[in-house]
This record gives C-alpha cells, structure tokens and sequence, in this order.
C-alpha cells in the first residue's frame, strides 16, 4: 500500500500528470486523429483565458459612455477597447509593401476578364468620385484600388470597426443599436478556482456599472462557462455531498454506536482506488479522466463488503471475528468474483476507453475486498460489539416481506411486463452531447445573441489542413475557402491573410501586366503622362507573419508542425444546419479533414452506450453460472430480483419521461454489481429470524442511495441521470430480493 501511495504522489504530484480528457482518446487507436485533438486543444488554450463583452444597445455615444463605465469599475483587470492610430498604421504599413500580391477574388476575376478600356474607365470613375472605398496612397499608385478593395474585403470579415478610436459594431438587424466591444485577457487559465473568485466581483460590478448607463451587456467567453460550473459543483458539494455525508455518519451511529465502521469501510474504498490507479498506470500509461470518475463510483460497491463485515460482527467478542470471518469468506468472495466478472467484461471490445475501466473497477474491487479480509480485524480489535436497538429493529424488518408463491410471481411478472411495454412505448434515445449541456440558460442566451451580432465562427465544426510545407498547407486552405464560400459558408482562415507564395507570385505579375496594359489608354484618356505602376519584388513570409502583431486574431488557428506536417485549422460560421454539416463532411480535398467535435463525441457516446447494453446483458448470464456453481437451482433466486429491478427502472426512466443516454445504462452496470450481492447474503442465511443478513443488505443499500442516490438531485444531467438510475434500481432490488428467497425461510 505505501508502494501504491507512492507512485501515485510521484505521479501525480512531482511529475505534475493529469488525466486525459479527450473523449475521442476512449477511440480505438486506428479510429483517434491526433490532428483533429491537437487543433481543438489549441483551439480551447486559445479561448480559455478570454473573455468578450458587448456593451451598449442604443446609440453610439451611450454605448461608449456604458463601455467607460465598465471598464472604469473593472479595475486592473487586463481589457482592450481601444485601438491606438498607431497601431492601425503599422497594420496598414505591413501589408502596403505587399500590396501587389493581394487581391481579392473579385479583382482577380475582373483582372482576369475585363477588357482594358472598361478597366480605365473603373479607374477613371475611381479618380474622379468624391467618396469611394478605402485607399491607400496616392490614385497613381493604385488606379483600380486593388489594394483597397482586398482592405474591403478583409473588413466584411468582422462586424467590428474601429470609430473614434474604439471597437464598436452595430447590429445589423437593428441599425440604431450599436455596441462597445471590450476584450478581456485574463492572466491566468479561466479554469482556475483562485482567477475565477478574483475576477467575478470585479465583472460583476463592471457590469452593474455599463448597466447603470442604461445598456445592455452580453458576455461571452471559455472562463464564464467555467466559472458556472465551478459555482454549481460548490454548491452541490455543500447540500448533496454534505447531506450525503451526514445521513451516511448518522446512519453508522444508529446502527454501530461508533464511526469505526465508517472509518474502516471509507479506508476499503481508498485502498481500492489507490490499488486501481497504480495498476491501471502501470499497465496503460496514463488515465482517462472518464475512468478515474466511472472507476471511482464502481468502489460504491465495496460497500457491501464492510457493510457485510460490521453487520455479522455485531454480538460477537473480540476473539470470534476471526472465526465470523472464516464464515464470511465464502459468501463475500462470491459477491465479489461475480461483480468483478461483470466488469472484466468491459475489456472485451475493442476501445482503450472501455479496457482502461475494466482493469481499473475489477483491481480496485479486489483491493477493497482484500482490505476487508486482512485489515479490518486487525484494526477491529475493540471488544463486543453490542448490538444496537435500532440495528435489532432495522434486521428485523426481515419478517415484513412475504415469500412469493408461484401465483404471485406470476402476478408480478405481468405487472412487470406491462410497465416495461408501457415504457418501451415512450423510450426515447438521444446522445447527442448537447443534452449533457449543465450552463445556466441566462448565460447561453447571452452567448446565443453575443455570436450573432459577432458572427462569430463556431469552435465545434471545422477542418483541418495539412500540408508537407507551409506554402502546401497555404495552397490547399486556398482551394478549400473556395469552395466554402461556393456553398456560401462563412470562413475564418489564415490564408486569407496571409496568401500562399504562389497566389502573391501570380496575382503580382496579373496586377502587372493588367497595369502595363492600362497605363497607356489612362494617359490617352487623361490627355498626359501616367506614371507606370511599380510592383515590389517582396512576398509575405508565414515567419514575418507570424511575428507582426496582425497574425494575433488569427494566431491560434496556425498549429505549425505538428507531426512531420503542418498544420491549419479553418473556423466557420453559417454551418450550423445539418445539411450544411453533411454537404462539409462530404467534402474530399488533399490534406483537408472535416472535424465535428459534437457530432464525434455524441456518436463515441452511443457506441458506448450499445456496447454497455450488450456487456450487461453477458453480464447477467456470466453471473447466472457463478452463482448457479454456489446455489444450484436456487440461483435464480439471487439473480431474478436484479434483473426485474433493472428493466423495471429502464421502464420508470421511459415513463418519467427521462431521454436514455450512456449515463444511464453505466449504473446498471453498478446496479447489476449490488443487487447480486444483496441476493448472495440474504441466500446464504435467508431465515426469517436472522437479523444480520438483512441489516447488512439494508445498510449498504442506504448507504449507496446516500452517496450515489442523492446525485439525482444534481444540476449536471450526467450526474443526475446517473444519480436518479442508481436511485430506483438499488431500491427495486432492495425491495425486491427478499420477496424471492424461499418460502420456509
């Protein structure tokens, strides 16, 4: 055991591991793409320590009053709203020199096919028009503003202007509404608890203040959903785990008279997952945060083995323990190889995911067992233990329960087999990972309205592009944005700004051949000479791209080299339908990969559903032959109270209304693992006048409902879905398993 802590503290603590969180690392390998992973990582390092704000509503002048407002109560938080002259001169005197090798596709086109005359008379017309688009320099240099209209086109990108000196936008359904938009860099990981609570009451006040001025804020950012989350895990700690925790110590007292049974079964637990982590380590490498969470519930189920412990203990002298434990084994160990079978099972398939939980519940399961047989009498060496009156009252319920004769079984089973038609009337199925989504409404409205009037790009659906050099990786985003916008979607990319070699090279020597052929019509048609266009000779490197200030919006979706290649990612808005999404993965490019982290995920979640069914299903027959070996024909006697309680709660989830998902079949699964165990224990000593067995059932029973039960109460549907499972499948077949044992018990 001191091995075990060790390693983990190594682990864990010096080499400053953390699990994996990536659910597609769960994937079989040949089926993960580690491009795919990269990108959203990057995607999510990039956006976890920002967050956006839009302040205003009304007119201009409130929304930049409202904007001061805010930042003024924000403090010294780190924020940008205005945008220097300075820097919107460098941004300019960067790409100026390259201006020869930008155009626009339209310039491009029009380059490419109109005729001389009817481009000198564009030109022309340019000149002599008072208001025109952007320019830049004097009309000789640039008779056509080909510069300026790839200027143009770089503006429509983004709703936001800079006026004043300030990042405003205006929504476009509402022209008389405008907005202040105040960009927050947190200096530390949004995920962080301490950055968190230091910078809530400072937003918070920021945001009374701009609303003080009459406008509207929306709020938008990675660390606000994160912050959410912590606060509802906070809370749920102090009423669920809290409440949890002091039924649990009340249930002990009640029915030991002592917390040492508490102590020694909680020690069970952790020595099992100790155990399980270490091994599972060893044997895998790394773990999957999925695993340790999953794996760590599954231990619930080392409660019957202490449960079982204290319970015969009770009315025994210090010195019977050793022979009580002698008679304990056998029933115990049964109960622990036919849970261990049923999730040795999950090793089966295929997935690392599934293998990883299988090695960690079935290594962890044993350790616990193991505790309860080698240490528990040696730390239980306190003397009697007294029976307590509520414990001779709580085993004594017992009596209660009549023993089904073959009439009533019948009865039972018909009203079992309309429940389960009535449910399977209304089973629904959905894995869509959307339906996991635990943010408080307010929030995603804000984030819902915030993306439109941002037309932000989605971080869920993109692709990715790779090539063997950059200029490839350049070439191959340039054919795939061409035909994005053919199907008319949105496109955030690199190459947008930052053109391939090729394209410069090419869209130079147009622009000046189109400008030689020009130059001599422009000077006939003006009656004097026209200064021949020079082109520069330099060419826009990804290296000085990166290294100036305007690659910064853009930035994170450059990933470099990333095995032997590298890599892009190119960000879309307008994709959210779901033909647009199907007509996007069936696009077939060179390099290009289609990533849909929803839809990846929501599939790998009902894989993982259908497999859990079928392992439950092959773990209910695996169990029936173990316990066939101990019990003989009896056996069904263990087996059928657990497999009623399992369709019968199936059923209850249907009719309640609940949307079946992966994260109710999982505790059927833990179900599956105690309700056998209650039927081993009250199996072995099924007499009516027998106290300890149906205490021992009973406590466990309780206590599992108590940590694991109350989760139904949580405002995470994975927890609550898995907590409301466990609720009514561990009462079911506590109800239930006493009603099967024989009649002259």
């Amino acid at each position: 055991m001191l091995a075990c802590v060790a390693h983990n503290v190594w682990h864990w603590a010096v080499q400053h591991r953390a699990p994996v969180t990536d659910m597609l690392a769960m994937l079989p390998r040949d089926e993960q793409r580690p491009l795919a992973a990269q990108a959203t990582q990057a995607l999510a390092d990039a956006g976890a320590r920002r967050i956006s704000v839009l302040i205003g509503g009304g007119d201009a002048t409130q929304a930049a009053r409202a904007a001061d407002a805010f930042l003024q109560a924000l403090g010294d938080v780190p924020a940008r709203h205005r945008v220097a002259d300075a820097d919107q001169n460098a941004w300019l005197g960067f790409y100026a020199p390259l201006r020869a090798g930008l155009l626009s596709p339209q310039a491009r086109e029009q380059l490419g096919t109109a005729t001389t005359d009817t481009l000198a008379d564009q030109a022309l017309a340019a000149l002599y028009q008072p208001v025109g688009g952007p320019r830049v320099g004097a009309w000789a240099d640039d008779p056509l503003n080909l510069f300026g209209q790839w200027l143009a086109e770089r503006g429509q990108m983004s709703r936001v202007r800079v006026q004043d000196g300030r990042l405003m936008l205006t929504d476009p359904a509402a022209p008389d509404h405008h907005f202040a938009l105040v960009l927050i860099e947190l200096p530390g990981s949004g995920f962080e608890i301490g950055a968190q609570r230091a910078l809530q009451p400072k937003l918070d006040a920021a945001v009374r203040a701009a609303q003080g001025q009459g406008a509207t804020v929306l709020r938008a950012g990675v660390p606000l959903f994160a912050a959410a989350a912590s606060e509802q895990a906070e809370r749920e700690i102090h009423t669920i785990g809290l409440g949890s925790l002091v039924g649990i110590v009340a249930l002990t007292l009640l029915a030991f008279r002592s917390l040492r049974p508490r102590l020694l079964v909680a020690l069970s637990m952790a020595v099992g997952l100790a155990v399980a982590t270490s091994v599972s380590l060893l044997v895998f490498g790394e773990l999957h945060l999925v695993t340790l969470i999953f794996g760590a519930s599954l231990l619930g189920v080392a409660e019957n083995y202490g449960s079982n412990y204290f319970s015969a203990r009770q009315g025994l002298e210090a010195h019977e323990r050793w022979a009580m434990l002698k008679r304990q084994v056998p029933v115990v160990s049964l109960a622990m190889a036919t849970t261990v079978i049923g999730y040795a099972l999950l090793a089966l398939p295929p997935f690392p995911g599934l293998r990883q939980i299988a090695v960690f519940s079935a290594v962890g399961l044993v350790a616990a067992f193991v505790t309860v047989l080698w240490w528990f009498p040696l730390l239980d060496g306190s003397g009697r233990l007294q029976p307590t009156r509520f414990a001779q009252w709580l085993g004594s319920r017992r009596a209660l329960w009549p023993s089904l004769g073959r009439r009533d079984l019948t009865v039972l089973l018909v009203a079992t087999a309309g429940l389960v038609a009535w449910g399977a009337s209304r089973l629904q199925v959905n894995d869509d990972i959307r339906q996991l989504q635990s943010a408080p409404p307010a929030l995603l409205a804000e984030q819902r309205e915030f993306a439109r009037l941002m037309q932000a790009p989605g971080l869920a659906q993109f692709f990715v592009v790779q090539g063997a050099s950059e200029q490839q990786l350049l070439e191959r985003e340039e054919a795939l944005t061409a035909q994005l916008r053919g199907l008319e979607v949105g496109v955030q990319a690199v190459s947008d700004w930052l053109p391939s070699q090729r394209r410069q090279r090419d869209d130079a020597l147009l622009s000046a051949r189109r400008a030689a052929e020009l130059q001599p019509v422009l000077a006939d048609k003006l009656g004097q000479p026209v200064a021949a266009t020079t082109v520069s000779p330099n060419e826009l490197t990804p290296q000085a791209w990166l290294a100036s200030p305007v690659s910064e919006p853009l930035r994170a979706q450059w990933l470099g080299r990333l095995g032997g290649s590298f890599v892009s990612v190119v960000l879309l808005h307008g994709a959210e339908a779901a033909d647009t999404r199907a007509e996007l993965a069936a696009l077939k490019l060179d390099g290009v990969a289609w990533v849909d982290k929803v839809g990846e995920v929501s599939h790998l979640l009902g894989r993982y559903r259908e497999l859990m069914s079928v392992v439950l299903f092959v773990g209910f027959a695996l169990t029936w032959g173990a316990l066939a070996w101990r019990f003989g024909r009896a056996a069904w006697r263990a087996l059928a109270p657990t497999a009623l309680a399992t369709v019968l709660t199936v059923a209850l989830l249907a009719i309640g209304g609940q949307v079946l998902q992966l994260f109710h079949i999982l505790p059927l699964l833990i179900l599956l693992g105690l309700g056998v165990d209650y039927g081993i224990f009250l199996l072995e000593q099924p007499g009516r006048a027998e106290v300890r067995p149906f205490l021992s059932v009973t406590l466990a029973a309780a206590s599992t409902l108590l940590s694991f039960g109350l989760l139904a109460l949580s405002g995470t549907p994975a927890l609550q879905a898995f907590g409301l499972t466990l609720l009514i499948g561990v009462f079911l077949a506590w109800l239930l398993t006493p009603l099967f044992l024989p009649s002259h018990a």
